[in-house]
């Protein structure tokens, strides 16, 4: 299922890919991805959810615009819009990361350490 309705994905899914620019980002069980997330773009995701206990709460939107998938940036094509972003961010594209048996992330602020860095 593709969505972008996270509280569908919690009462629907087992496990989860968060994909963006046409590449899965980060890749786990539900409760990696909710729990325990990784990925700067799985945040800004959960970070830009209206909270509805606090109804005059300023959203938090994802800073910039989503690339041009004809012309993407070069390295990770979050990089532009990423909070977390190093400079080798936009010079190449970041390996695999797991986490755990279950759950893993491409994202260089995890090059030196498995710690979470969010």
């Amino acid at each position: 299922m593709i969505t972008h309705d996270l509280g569908i994905v919690a009462e629907v899914c087992d496990t989860v890919g968060i994909m963006y620019a046409g590449r899965i980002v980060e890749y786990g069980t539900l409760a990696d991805i909710f729990d325990k997330l990784r990925h700067p773009y799985t945040k800004g995701l959960f970070d830009s959810l209206p909270d509805i206990g606090h109804r005059r709460s300023e959203l938090k939107p994802i800073r910039g615009l989503i690339p041009d998938p004809i012309n993407l940036p070069t390295g990770c094509a979050f990089h532009p819009r990423c909070d977390y972003a190093k400079p080798e961010c936009s010079q190449r594209l970041p390996a695999i990361r797991w986490f755990s048996d279950t759950h893993y992330a491409h994202c260089h602020l995890y090059d030196d350490t498995d710690e979470n860095m969010l």
